[in-house]
């Protein structure tokens, strides 16, 4: 569990320390993440944290949770007779 706020930094620090306590800093090809903006400054940190880390060219961004807000934006506008509907109940 964090303690600290979860910025890109701290999380880069706490995720290098993790791969290096389990001897894994060599083995990261790539992270999947979702499109939050510490999640870009994490993966520029970890590659500062673990060279064998590409950085951003090496972060997967998550497709479900891209998928999600596009479905968001779609049928959440104040356009959608479905959301008149239930903002009515």
């Amino acid at each position: 569990r964090l303690s600290q706020r979860h910025t890109g930094k701290h999380l880069a620090e706490v995720t290098a320390d993790c791969l290096r306590q389990f001897n894994l800093e060599k083995k990261l090809h790539t992270i999947t993440m979702d499109n939050a903006t510490n999640c870009d400054v994490l993966a520029n940190e970890l590659a500062i944290l673990i060279p064998e880390f590409h950085g951003s060219a090496s972060r997967t961004r998550c497709f479900p949770h891209t998928v999600n807000l596009i479905a968001k934006v779609k049928y959440c506008s104040n356009d959608n007779p479905l959301t008149k509907i239930v903002n009515r109940h």
